[in-house]
């Protein structure tokens, strides 16, 4: 995306263009230039502007007086996909492990204090839930968030652990540091977490790190689904997450 036309004070335009961007992207169905200025803090006429520039390169595109994201994005996110070499390597046991599974799998990492949903491969007894691709969820409540946070570092853990805001989504949502910290402390020993319906309701998960050399966690796996059919097969379920992110690492790390 040139942006050379646009940008002309440093990382202060870059801040605002990507704020606007970031406020469509939000959306559920687009926004009207108005709405958009309001939520990115941005006065209407440098909006329009933003919006215009956009809308030209086919990056945004405007139905019924709303903009939504364009095909540019998709472009993007498509080029995005292939180029990440963990992506490339994961997807395959993602796609096995959800015809095995009939249950929905999930590729994520760690972006800031947060985990981002980089793959989702839909099983066959789909479940309504939040994690769309390039979603954020909290570390803290979610199978992969948790699977990702027992493998790190303890500083890096420490630090992510005492700077999270931790809200309870739902009963079964620990908030509790030393709660939190029992948890983390049993998935770093069995390799498996479990999201007991903590961030979603209904929404049971079992996730298992995929690990770098070093043993820490760069990135996570999760299986998702309903808790009726999840709750009674964890234990199998967990071998069989805990096989697929060991061969996504040792793909990873060349073994």
């Amino acid at each position: 995306m040139d942006l050379s036309g646009l940008v002309k004070n440093g990382d202060k335009s870059f801040n605002k263009l990507f704020a606007l961007i970031q406020a469509i992207a939000d959306s559920a169905g687009g926004l009207t230039g108005k709405e958009a200025a309001q939520i990115a803090g941005l006065s209407v006429s440098t909006a329009f502007r933003m919006l215009k520039f956009l809308e030209d390169r086919g990056y945004l595109f405007k139905t019924d007086g709303r903009y939504v994201l364009g095909s540019g994005f998709i472009r993007l996110g498509l080029r995005a996909r292939v180029q990440n070499p963990l992506h490339r390597l994961a997807h395959p046991w993602l796609e096995k492990l959800a015809a095995q599974t009939l249950e929905t799998v999930h590729l994520a990492a760690l972006r800031g204090h947060e985990v981002c949903y980089y793959d989702k491969v839909e099983g066959r007894r789909n479940v309504r839930m939040g994690s769309l691709i390039g979603n954020f969820a909290p570390v803290y409540c979610t199978g992969v968030g948790k699977a990702i946070l027992a493998f790190l570092p303890k500083a890096k853990q420490n630090e992510i652990l005492n700077s999270a805001h931790r809200e309870r989504f739902t009963p079964n949502t620990l908030v509790s540091l030393k709660a939190i910290r029992d948890d983390l402390k049993k998935i770093s020993l069995c390799g498996v977490a479990v999201d007991n319906c903590e961030h979603e309701e209904g929404v049971f998960c079992i996730a298992a790190p995929i690990l770098d050399n070093m043993g820490h966690a760069i990135a996570g796996i999760s299986l998702s689904g309903s808790e009726l059919y999840l709750r009674g097969n964890v234990k199998a379920l967990s071998k069989q997450v805990l096989n697929t992110a060991c061969a996504i690492s040792n793909s990873y790390n060349g073994r």
